[in-house]
């Protein structure tokens, strides 16, 4: 179990991008995906990689009490559905479980003040504890589950905790992305020098989350505007204020960890990217994936 490592999951945006089908639920990360919903999956593969503390950052009190509703067990319509025999819907029901010693925590972002502010708000809650912040919308299927990107994020972490680390991917085309260049984090470049884009999951060390954490009030009120674009504080602008204080003082190292070639990672931030994320996870992750993928092949050959 790793103690000292809290997990945050942004779900304060309006999920406008899936719109329709994100229209009237609480957020994105509650549709479909597969045989479960996409919060289902990034919480597996967290509990899966040893973690056990959550803190989900919502927009209100109402989007809380819809995530705790969706999170909450239910044995007596499992018991149900084995008794009727419909054991493999049973076991995707089962699935959804929050672990007995798993612990999870809600926070409210009143206005949309950006990512720097997300995990100062989180890390209130959690302040002995580095981050993994994972974004919802980013899904990752794992060639081996059991040692899957997280883990080997996490592992690589806990070697040397003054690490920075961003999810790496390879793109054409980076210039929607974060990148690395010269030591700092260069937000959507319009020249981007690499084509290594920086994505969730990322660690996080406890002392950069405390520096977020003392600019919360300053965001709320006003008297600290650090806004480069916009009105948002974001991760990254967080990342390299605190690495320019700390300069000559002690070394962090910022550095993108590479996905392995194998591991599969889908964006599903818009309802395109979703829609097709969505199909594979009918064809290759429902349990009704075998009948699926019948029927689309059936379709095809007409």
């Amino acid at each position: 179990m790793l103690e000292n490592i809290e997990f945050i999951i942004p779900c304060a945006g309006k999920s406008t991008r899936n719109y329709p089908q994100s229209k009237g639920i609480a957020h994105k990360s509650l549709l479909p995906f597969g045989s479960v919903r996409l919060i289902d999956h990034v919480l597996k593969q967290i509990f899966e990689a040893g973690g056990r503390y959550v803190t989900l950052v919502c927009s209100n009190q109402e989007t809380i009490d819809n995530f705790k509703e969706a999170l909450a067990p239910c044995p007596d319509i499992e018991a149900k559905l084995r008794e009727k025999g419909r054991a493999s819907i049973a076991d995707a029901l089962k699935s959804t479980e929050i672990p007995a010693d798993a612990r999870i925590q809600y926070v409210i972002q009143k206005k949309p003040l950006g990512t720097a502010h997300v995990l100062g708000l989180a890390h209130r809650l959690s302040k002995d504890k580095h981050a993994c912040m994972i974004f919802p919308d980013d899904i990752y299927i794992d060639k081996d589950p059991k040692n899957g990107h997280l883990k080997k994020m996490l592992d690589t972490f806990l070697i040397d905790e003054k690490q920075i680390l961003l999810t790496g991917i390879w793109q054409e085309d980076v210039r929607n992305n974060a990148i690395i260049d010269k030591g700092r984090l260069i937000e959507k470049p319009l020249n981007p020098s690499n084509n290594i884009g920086g994505f969730s999951p990322m660690m996080i060390p406890k002392p950069i989350l405390d520096y977020m954490e003392s600019k919360v009030d300053g965001l709320e009120d006003g008297t600290f505007k650090p806004f480069l674009v916009g009105n948002e504080w974001v991760y990254t602008d967080g990342i390299n204020r605190f690495l320019d204080m700390q300069e000559g003082l002690c070394s962090y190292d910022l550095r993108m960890f590479l996905k392995d070639e194998d591991d599969l990672y889908m964006d599903t931030g818009a309802l395109p990217l979703y829609e097709h994320a969505l199909l594979h996870s009918l064809l290759f992750l429902s349990v009704y994936k075998e009948k699926h993928m019948k029927y689309i092949k059936d379709i095809l050959g007409k």
